[in-house]
């Protein structure tokens, strides 16, 4: 018969009574404290657009964004809306590791032989190159603890799978990374980044919809 501890659920509930007795006061248990992840029982429902600042909608200008992987990509698509431009030119652009990352599966999944593959690795490569370090924030150990919480409540209540619960995560590094420093995170994401923001109203969220031409 397979024991309870050969899976990770069945390990945490075997060593529960010996966790219980540990002091509350540690990061982590600040962590799930300030996270209230007991609350989240059900599954969470998108709110309405209007309910959300939209670039064109939104009044609120945020000193500093830091950037999703979706505006990197609409920008070398010719699709990033216009009347952003604006809201570039007033704010701090800041940049994440996590997004660096998902370029650069992007690069690794083009495949080798299609005639554009060369030019589209350039053309990431050179933004990738143009991000000044100065201005990327790697994720500390706090936000990671924040962002596995954050991604396995989602987890639990929307019933991701395994791919979707590795995409949330990152988002979920992308959202806490400007929570802890200041920053709006500027995305397309509407479904992902609504029920982070959700989960953890203090994080800020400057959505935007792609120009159809």
């Amino acid at each position: 018969m397979r024991s309870r501890t050969t899976t990770l659920i069945g390990f945490f509930h075997a060593v529960a009574p010996l966790t219980a007795r540990l002091s509350l006061s540690s990061n982590f248990q600040a962590t799930l404290r300030r996270l209230k992840r007991e609350k989240h029982r059900v599954q969470l429902k998108p709110r309405a657009e209007s309910a959300l600042e939209f670039i064109g909608t939104t009044t609120r200008r945020p000193a500093k964004l830091l950037y999703d992987t979706t505006v990197y990509i609409d920008i070398l698509q010719g699709r990033f809306p216009q009347q952003g431009e604006a809201m570039f030119r007033a704010t701090e652009a800041w940049h994440s590791p996590v997004t660096e990352g998902e370029l650069a599966a992007t690069c690794g999944l083009l495949d080798p032989a299609h005639a554009r593959t060369r030019e589209i690795v350039e053309q990431v490569a050179a933004v990738i190159d143009r991000r000044p370090s100065y201005r990327t924030i790697t994720p500390d150990a706090e936000i990671w603890r924040e962002a596995g919480v954050l991604s396995g409540v989602l987890a639990r209540t929307q019933g991701y799978g395994k791919e979707q619960r590795r995409r949330v995560l990152n988002d979920a590094l992308l959202f806490e990374t400007a929570r802890k420093h200041g920053c709006a995170v500027l995305t397309r994401n509407v479904v992902d980044f609504d029920l982070l923001q959700q989960l953890d109203p203090l994080g800020q969220v400057i959505f935007y919809a792609i120009s159809v031409p």
